[in-house]
């Protein structure tokens, strides 16, 4: 009978939480909009990263020295240069045939040897550069071949886009991208239930970081692998360092999707074994043997009254 009562009390429990198909399909959808939203976001960000001053800096400096003729012309104007610098100490020179205005003191020139001085200019082209956008003016060698032509070709439009505009370009985007991510993110909490919750928010960021974490990985280890081309080289060198640097923030979140996903099974877990080992009240001084339509129990009894082996019967006298 107790068995009986607290198996009815469970079903009536069940079907009075049942959630209805619509309700799961819409939370389904919400899950899948919030991952593609995420993977949306975390692509944009990690643009955003990349375009950033330092970020920038570390892959233009060596596409710059990579893909143009620019370091191959300061070795050829140096002594000429510092000829000059000797007779005019405190004059200002343009470094001549680099394809835009570098002014470096005589002083400077001077005082650096060909790398140096070099590698000087170079810092100074990679500052017009984000500031002003690349205008197609650096000098580059002639690419032999298709291939160096699609990687120069690759080279120019990485030097085209790291700049400061395209940095600021990418502000509003982001912003857009990530209220929506938590928007619909927080459409798919509501619509799911119990630690559900924490999982689903757990597998929502797994599955909106894994497929980019994926995929810059394969382009670091294969498609963008060194080479001894010179523009293939270059731009291979450059698309591995931005995406490393965007590769950062999809493992970041691949990490906080798996320690939330671990959260929530374990929660879960620990809920529904603590609900196993509740007791039902309705096990509570349950009469053993109370059938139905049988005699009357008394209260606090656990056999019928009539059964009761130790209840005497009132002794009855025969009248005289």
């Amino acid at each position: 009978m107790p068995e009986m009562i607290r198996d009815e009390a469970e079903f009536r429990e069940l079907t009075g939480e049942e959630v209805t198909h619509w309700r799961v399909d819409l939370k389904w959808v919400f899950g899948v909009v919030t991952a593609l939203l995420l993977l949306a976001t975390l692509t944009v960000a990690g643009l955003y990263r990349v375009t950033a001053p330092g970020k920038a800096k570390d892959i233009l400096v060596p596409l710059v020295e990579g893909s143009t003729s620019v370091e191959s012309l300061m070795q050829d104007n140096y002594r000429s240069l510092r000829s000059k610098a000797r007779r005019r100490t405190g004059a200002s020179f343009v470094i001549p045939d680099i394809g835009v205005a570098v002014v470096v003191k005589g002083s400077v020139i001077n005082s650096l040897t060909s790398d140096e001085l070099s590698n000087r200019v170079i810092t100074q082209i990679e500052k017009q550069l984000y500031q002003s956008g690349y205008k197609g003016n650096l000098p580059m060698p002639r690419a032999l071949g298709v291939g160096e032509e699609r990687a120069k070709a690759v080279a120019a439009t990485i030097l085209s886009l790291m700049n400061k505009r395209t940095h600021n370009d990418l502000l509003w985007p982001l912003i857009v991208l990530a209220v929506l991510t938590v928007g619909f993110g927080a459409l798919f909490v509501v619509f799911s239930r119990g630690w559900g919750k924490v999982m689903g928010v757990g597998i929502a960021f797994i599955a909106g970081s894994l497929f980019g974490s994926l995929l810059l990985r394969i382009g670091s280890e294969f498609i963008w692998a060194p080479s001894s081309s010179i523009f293939k080289g270059a731009a291979n060198l450059a698309l591995r360092t931005a995406g490393a640097s965007m590769l950062t923030l999809f493992d970041v979140a691949l990490g906080v999707g798996a320690a939330v996903l671990l959260v929530g099974v374990i929660g879960g877990a620990v809920s529904s074994k603590s609900r196993d080992r509740i007791t039902p009240f309705s096990e509570l001084k349950r009469p053993e043997q109370a059938v139905v339509g049988g005699p009357p129990v008394e209260p606090g009894l656990s056999r019928p009254l009539e059964s009761r082996e130790d209840v005497e019967e009132p002794e009855t006298t025969s009248p005289r």
